[in-house]
């Protein structure tokens, strides 16, 4: 069984995105992603991909969980965690380096944030199977199971 919802979602991560333009060749990058789901449950593959300029030339990244890189083809950094358990609030911070350019400074429009994630045996929805009964006429034992997972379908956020 799938659906979709549009209304009463429970979104899993509250993305806390802080960005410093410091001249015109430096940018301070702060995200600090919190998971608001519990504390046993955990998010599977998750991917933030921070937009920065097109003239950037040079990124220094400090994190508290997961690794993160700097993808040009993308003019994204890309920050990666394989397992994100609940009610925690790993951090990213990156300075920056942009080129110079003699043009005039045009502003930055910010792309959005984005995130890719699964969540096993959470549902944004709080829909639930209470009960299942499954019927079977040739007598075989079936194993009566229910899996939830929540999968990111374009999740981002503006800053």
């Amino acid at each position: 069984m799938k659906y979709r919802i549009t209304e009463g979602v429970n979104l899993p991560f509250r993305v806390l995105p802080t960005i410093k333009e410091l001249g015109r060749t430096r940018m301070e990058v702060n995200v600090k992603v919190k998971s608001v789901f519990g504390a046993k449950m955990f998010a599977l593959g998750v991917v933030v991909k921070i937009p920065v300029p097109k003239q950037t030339a040079k990124v220094n990244f400090q994190v508290t969980s997961g690794r993160a890189k700097y993808n040009p083809s993308i003019d994204c950094l890309v920050w990666k965690i394989r397992k994100f358990p609940g009610q925690t609030e790993p951090t990213l911070s990156a300075e920056v380096e942009l080129i110079s350019t003699i043009t005039e400074k045009k502003s930055w429009t910010r792309p959005p944030i984005q995130m890719e994630f699964q969540v096993p045996m959470f549902t944004a929805s709080g829909l639930r199977v209470r009960f299942l009964k499954v019927w079977e006429k040739s007598g075989y034992n079936t194993v009566e199971w229910v899996r939830y997972i929540t999968k990111a379908g374009s999740y981002e956020v503006r800053c």
